[in-house]
């Protein structure tokens, strides 16, 4: 036989059961949100070094990031790694500063691309040329102009003559010597 229990009973016994309810709710909440705090967001391990009283921060993108007069660059390899890329050029930032900047058409196209990453925002415009001439559909351009001819040779050299500059690299350093050169136009090495 069952037990006849009052209406007082039972409000107080659901009142109880909401009220146990309620701080399980809301320990759940407060374990859940320090535990995201905690251990969910991604820590993503950064790493950085220091060149030449600049510094260097490998992102989420493994490119390189700097912050150079409050303009930010960013490169495949670091400065370290390029140490290594012989080069002999007087030309800064400032000489490609509102200007066409040319690429020989036939340059390698990565590290056209990683070159204009860097320096596109301060030319006038980026283009492809002939230098001196060929048969594909470009403009033909000279040294006296900007251009820069990014080939691959078994050699690791940057140099210029009068306004081109010549990055001259095998197929695994070619982009090594690209940054290399975005270094040394930025005043790192």
């Amino acid at each position: 036989m069952k037990q006849i229990i009052s209406r007082e009973e039972i409000e107080k016994k659901e009142t109880r059961n909401k009220i146990i309810i309620g701080i399980i709710l809301v320990g759940i909440m407060v374990i859940s949100s320090a535990g995201y705090a905690f251990f969910g967001t991604e820590r993503t391990n950064i790493k950085k070094i220091k060149y030449n009283n600049i510094e260097f921060s490998l992102q989420d993108d493994n490119l390189w990031h700097t912050k150079i007069q409050d303009y930010e660059f960013s490169a495949f390899y670091n400065p370290k790694e390029t140490e290594n890329i012989t080069g002999f050029i007087t030309l800064k930032l400032g000489n490609y500063y509102n200007k066409p900047l040319f690429f020989s058409y036939d340059s390698d196209r990565q590290a056209v691309e990683e070159i204009s990453r860097n320096i596109e925002r301060f030319a006038q415009r980026v283009q492809y040329v002939c230098l001196d001439e060929c048969e594909e559909d470009f403009p033909v351009k000279n040294c006296t102009d900007n251009i820069i001819i990014i080939k691959d040779l078994n050699v690791s050299l940057i140099k210029q003559e009068d306004n081109c500059v010549y990055i001259l690299a095998d197929r695994d350093n070619i982009l090594r010597a690209s940054d290399a050169f975005i270094y040394k136009i930025l005043g790192v090495q």
